[in-house]
């Protein structure tokens, strides 16, 4: 029975390998640059906004299935009563995007994100869980050249001090290359 299991397991294994071998697979590396927003809340009431800067690498998967990481970093300085503050964010995140083919060079996209920010906040740093999704647009300017405008929403749990940030939301546009 144990050799019967152990050889209807290799063989699903192959053919789940040479399936996968199969699929047409093309990998692109990036850059983005956006504009960024961030509800803070607790003793300070703010609303940080600023340029967003990416970098990102991935992999589409028969030209509808996208896995991106990327990692971003923004900062705002702003004055409340009387005091200057500023907030610094890295982010890493995985991303898996379906894209909808609507013209012959235009894809519709929408999908899921997750990963980490650390946060630094009038001094106070953490890093913490996000996860929220994105929409948008594609753009195909050649065989190798795509531009995407997106909309991303994350949640995330970031505490410390009565000072909250409960979401990120970003507009971006970027430019990728794929080989």
């Amino acid at each position: 029975m144990k050799i019967k299991t152990m050889l209807a397991g290799v063989l699903c294994s192959g053919l789940l390998a040479s399936s996968v071998n199969a699929a047409e697979v093309e990998f692109f590396v990036g850059a983005a640059a956006g504009y960024q927003t961030d509800t803070i809340e607790g003793n300070l009431n703010h609303d940080t906004e600023d340029m967003s800067w990416q970098g990102r690498a991935g992999v589409l998967i028969e030209q509808q299935h996208r896995i991106t990481a990327t990692f971003g970093y923004m900062e705002d300085e702003f004055s409340q009563a009387g005091k200057d503050y500023k907030q610094e964010q890295y982010s890493w995140l995985i991303s898996y995007d379906y894209l909808i083919p609507v013209h012959k060079n235009v894809d519709l996209f929408m999908g899921v994100s997750a990963g980490a920010n650390d946060n630094k906040v009038a001094g106070r740093a953490a890093t913490d869980f996000v996860w929220g999704g994105q929409v948008g647009v594609q753009y195909k300017w050649s065989e190798h050249f795509s531009s995407d405008l997106g909309f991303r929403y994350l949640d995330q749990d970031y505490e410390r001090h009565d000072i909250r940030i409960n979401n990120s939301q970003q507009v971006y546009l970027t430019l990728d290359y794929k080989f």
